[in-house]
């Protein structure tokens, strides 16, 4: 009979964020492609979500490649802020149209992905059916409330849906496009974050292992602190490399005054908050591709390591010359400059697992590593299931 483990080593996952007009992290889409499609049946997926699913996570919305795993997802009982993805035109014949009334009836909640050009013209406010609308080369129109919208290639775009016609959400993001308005100076701090610290460092109760969750939401912040207490400023090079130590040397009182005085420079652009936030995801996952129990230590090395990989993007500056300024492990330097090492492999399957339309190399990438799918599954799903309260007091414990 087939079971949880061989479901979770038979099908490959990936993810992708769904951003509201706040630019939080409103949703997840999990992309579910069958490997092994004869050692699989829904009924076991949906339960090896439903399982660790918690009701605090964002919305998954279930991808499922297989006309026939998709059946019997609709046929299965619901799990609980769980969304199923439906294709436009199974919407159009009685017959189909019939199941998914029945699934409905169930419980299940219904995501019908169609392109815009398809509904133009249904006024969605008089239905129940939210849609993901995939949009081609026309602006967005009014009228989005309620739908989530894909396709969206420019910042401009993002901002026509949230803002102005009201989606419920973004799938994806157009980091490129966003990155490009911002490419004549290297980025700043991300101000709310500032702010978070600082209302934890004025909190007897703050520990340093929240304050260390905090800082790391804002990679620019995780290395420019490195870089302050590695500083001649601070007494000369003090060959220290983990983030924790670095906020053990400042102290809380040393990094909110530091900090007070960063805030005026912080950057202001909402827009930016998405990009930044799935770094830390990508981050976030690396390290839950650790083995369970891994010391804290090496986690949050793993973690910075998967930070600096992508900081060229935000400081737009060579991954070798803002590496060069820091006195890190060989294990991080192999990693990030030589794709090589210990860590390599985390950082290459977390990237595999967050490109959308790529999760036909994932089985490839997790077999060059020596790590399972049922691995990179189960890390996957515990990044996602926590990515909305990480920072907050659950746990101490770096997730």
């Amino acid at each position: 009979m087939t079971n949880r483990n061989t479901v979770l080593d038979s099908i490959a996952l990936g993810y992708e964020p769904v951003w509201n007009r706040a630019r939080e992290l409103a949703a997840v889409r999990l992309g579910a492609r069958a490997v092994h499609p004869e050692s699989i049946d829904a009924a076991h997926l949906m339960q090896a979500l439903g399982d660790d699913w918690p009701e605090s996570a964002p919305v998954l919305i279930l991808s499922i490649d297989s006309p026939r795993l998709l059946q019997q997802a609709l046929d299965c009982a619901p799990v609980h802020n769980t969304w199923l993805e439906v294709p436009g035109g199974l919407f159009e014949t009685p017959e189909t149209a019939g199941r998914l009334k029945a699934a409905a009836r169930r419980g299940h909640k219904l995501l019908r992905r169609t392109e815009l050009a398809a509904v133009r013209g249904e006024n969605f406010a008089l239905t129940d059916m939210r849609n993901l609308l995939r949009l081609g080369a026309e602006s967005a129109p009014p009228g989005l409330v309620g739908q989530l919208v894909e396709g969206v290639a420019t910042q401009i775009l993002a901002r026509q849906c949230l803002d102005d016609a009201g989606a419920w959400g973004v799938l994806g993001w157009p980091d490129g496009d966003v990155l490009h308005s911002h490419r004549h100076q290297p980025m700043n701090y991300d101000a709310a974050v500032i702010q978070q610290i600082l209302m934890a460092i004025g909190d007897e109760d703050c520990s340093i292992e929240h304050l260390e969750r905090l800082v790391r939401q804002d990679p620019v912040l995780v290395y420019r602190i490195l870089l302050l207490v590695n500083s001649a400023a601070f007494g000369g090079r003090h060959e220290i490399g983990s983030l924790r130590h670095a906020l053990m040397m400042l102290g809380f009182r040393e990094l909110g005054r530091w900090l007070a005085e960063q805030l005026p420079h912080s950057e202001p652009d909402r827009d930016l908050h998405p990009v930044r936030y799935a770094m830390v995801m990508r981050s976030r996952l690396a390290q839950h591709l650790l083995a369970t129990g891994a010391e804290d230590n090496l986690r949050g090395e793993v973690y910075t390591t998967s930070v600096l990989s992508q900081l060229d993007r935000l400081l737009h500056q060579p991954l070798n010359d803002l590496l060069m300024r820091l006195p890190l492990s060989g294990r991080v330097f192999d990693a990030v400059l030589r794709q090589d090492g210990p860590y390599f492999p985390l950082l290459d399957v977390a990237r595999a697992q967050g490109e959308p339309g790529q999760l036909h190399r994932l089985p490839a990438v997790c077999h060059r590593h020596d790590i399972s799918l049922e691995d990179a599954n189960r890390a996957l799903i515990r990044m996602l299931a926590t990515s909305r309260h990480h920072a907050g007091r659950r746990s101490e414990r770096l997730t």
